[in-house]
């Protein structure tokens, strides 16, 4: 059997065993000596050519159409919205939609993939003042730590703006994930300023999201 396929396998029954049999509502891995090594290992994921390539080509147009149908579901929450700030956003299918719906949207990400993407950090966003009002994330699964992520979120949120979250409840992640949530309440909680509107499943065919977190910041 060629190695790397090996490993893939043997990394796909670990993580499936963390999900399945570790108590807690969110297993956090715990497994970066500092957050250099943390940003250093998502980087290179988020760099890695082969994956690029993927993510520019044969994949555009499919989360492109994801991308649709999910804005799409949620139109009464974000209709009136004027500046979007999409986080983890790589090369960017979901700012390209939001920018077709006609908002001013930019996205974040470790790597800039431009005109969509620009470089920064999700736990530390450059942004002193409180501009957007829509938030949308779906890489919680890779966040350092979940609780700073989810305050810069609301920090830069306007009062009333909408703030969406998808994420994987209970399923297994992959070497670059940095937990895996088990129950969504844990990350209802830490929205410490912010009311939920809505806390449904979902399925996402094109990233395999399966529950959709909707609130509006107070």
């Amino acid at each position: 059997m060629n190695i790397n396929l090996y490993l893939r396998i043997i990394k796909k029954i670990y993580y499936k065993f963390l999900s399945k049999y570790i108590d807690g509502k969110i297993k956090i891995f715990n497994r970066h000596l500092s957050y250099q090594d943390y940003l250093k290992k998502q980087i290179e994921k988020t760099s890695n050519p082969k994956k690029i390539e993927k993510w520019k080509g044969a994949e555009w147009q499919v989360k492109v159409d994801g991308f649709e149908n999910l804005f799409n579901r949620n139109e009464e929450y974000i209709k009136v919205k004027k500046k979007a700030l999409c986080l983890g956003s790589r090369t960017g299918q979901e700012v390209f939609v939001l920018r077709k719906l006609g908002m001013d949207a930019i996205g974040i990400d470790l790597v800039e993939f431009l005109p969509y993407t620009i470089k920064g950090d999700i736990h530390n966003l450059n942004y002193e003042k409180v501009i957007f009002d829509l938030v949308f994330s779906n890489i919680l699964d890779h966040a350092f730590d979940l609780q700073k992520f989810i305050s810069e979120m609301e920090r830069v949120s306007v009062k009333g703006g909408i703030i969406i979250v998808n994420i994987q409840e209970g399923i297994p992640g992959d070497d670059y994930s940095e937990n895996i949530i088990n129950d969504s309440k844990s990350i209802i909680e830490m929205f410490k300023n912010s009311s939920l509107l809505k806390n449904r499943i979902i399925q996402n065919t094109f990233d395999g999201m399966n529950k959709e977190l909707i609130f509006k910041k107070n």
